[in-house]
């Protein structure tokens, strides 16, 4: 879902477009909302219609941004005198 481009408008996007986005599912979306990793607006009565804005999407994905991949530490020998 998108808003008017004059600048004045920010973007919000339904649970749908964010899972899109992220290329996971909608109940995970709902999960890492109700979490409180993921920021969003609730609009209308109750607990609303979900919309998330290209500023939180970028919060989130931004604080789960993982450092570049290391190969893992090779395993210490480890001597066993009963072995010997």
């Amino acid at each position: 879902m998108t808003s008017d481009n004059d600048g004045d408008h920010a973007e919000f996007m339904d649970v749908d477009d964010v899972a899109r986005r992220l290329k996971v599912t909608k109940a995970t979306v709902y999960e890492i909302i109700s979490l409180g990793k993921l920021r969003c607006f609730r609009i209308g009565a109750r607990r609303g219609t979900i919309r998330v804005s290209e500023q939180q999407l970028r919060e989130f994905l931004g604080q789960n941004e993982t450092g570049e991949k290391r190969p893992a530490p090779r395993p210490v020998p480890v001597k066993l005198k009963h072995l010997s």
